[in-house]
């Protein structure tokens, strides 16, 4: 797979260098990147130059900051694996149908922000780990493992059953600050346009809202899920 991006690329060598096949710098780019030059040769990657038509036709149209890199598929974590650990993750995001990856890797880097140890996403109606997503996650990716399940409600059962509260973002909830946030939970979280599915929300042990005074009616799901992973640390801290 190819990723792009000064930031996906860092991260992935600090965090898993023999994933990477090789990192290319565009000619034209080679003096401001060459510190990431060094990371990744100190680090036994290959380093190569190439023009910048190539390096964009490589990046297939994105924002690539004038360089890209070959890595091998990021592998997804094992769900049950994760959950039933020795030592689980306090804080999960769950994403129901969100499909934009730009969107997925934007709550992959809010996750890692407020300390949520796994994203979950469903096998099918969803994005994945594409270079899109890589991209939007500022390098959040190499950090927050992702779990694909088949089914979203018999995970959110053995999340309950493993010891976590599990909360949907719901506009009919009730509101946020009204929630003991503290301890192992799990926040759901739907698309901007549909939300969480009602059969998804049926699965939570509770609903919650973010107030909003504003006109409109929806967040969208990264902005959500910043809000609501920001009060799980403040409580977090608190407590």
């Amino acid at each position: 797979m190819i990723i792009f991006g000064t930031n996906p690329i860092r991260e992935a060598l600090r965090a898993h260098p023999g994933r990477i096949r090789w990192i290319a710098i565009s000619s034209e780019e080679k003096g401001r990147l060459s510190r990431l030059a060094a990371e990744a040769r100190e680090a036994g990657v290959d380093v190569r130059q190439l023009p910048a038509d190539r390096i964009a036709k490589l990046a297939e149209g994105g924002v690539h900051n004038g360089v890209v890199a070959e890595i091998s598929e990021a592998g997804y974590a094992d769900f049950d694996d994760v959950i039933r650990a020795e030592n689980p993750p306090e804080r999960i995001f769950v994403l129901d149908g969100v499909q934009d990856p730009q969107n997925l890797g934007s709550v992959l880097r809010v996750a890692d922000v407020f300390g949520f140890g796994l994203l979950v996403v469903p096998k099918h109606e969803s994005a994945g780990l594409s270079a899109v997503a890589v991209k939007a996650s500022a390098g959040a990716s190499e950090w927050v493992p992702v779990a694909q399940v088949t089914n979203l409600s018999r995970a959110l059962e053995a999340l309950q059953a493993a010891g976590y509260w599990v909360y949907g973002a719901d506009a009919e909830g009730e509101p946020l600050g009204s929630f003991d946030l503290r301890g192992k939970v799990a926040i759901v979280l739907g698309s901007e346009g549909r939300g969480v599915r009602r059969n998804v929300l049926e699965h939570c042990d509770r609903k919650l809202a973010i107030p909003m005074r504003g006109r409109l009616e929806s967040l969208n799901v990264s902005t959500a899920a910043a809000v609501i992973g920001w009060e799980v640390e403040r409580q977090g801290r608190k407590g």
